[in-house]
């Protein structure tokens, strides 16, 4: 999950040629606007919906949360 989120923040224009996993979004200059066309492109191509503050999240954080949410629920 962590490359498709590298690869849609490229889409979306975002500089990540620095990014590592411990990058932030606040690192990576993304503000509220920014976060959300994120979180519409994470549900559009996963179809996990991302929510939450995340500006102060790192790359690999965001990735496992998503990861584990796109994982099917255990009964």
């Amino acid at each position: 999950m962590y490359e498709k989120l590298l690869a849609l923040l490229d889409e979306m224009g975002i500089d990540i040629a620095q990014a590592t996993p411990q990058t932030t979004f606040r690192d990576l200059d993304m503000d509220s606007l920014s976060l959300t066309e994120l979180a519409v492109n994470i549900s559009d191509d996963t179809g996990v919906f991302a929510d939450g503050e995340v500006k102060d999240m790192t790359l690999a954080q965001a990735a496992q949360r998503l990861t584990q949410a796109a994982e099917p629920q255990q009964a």
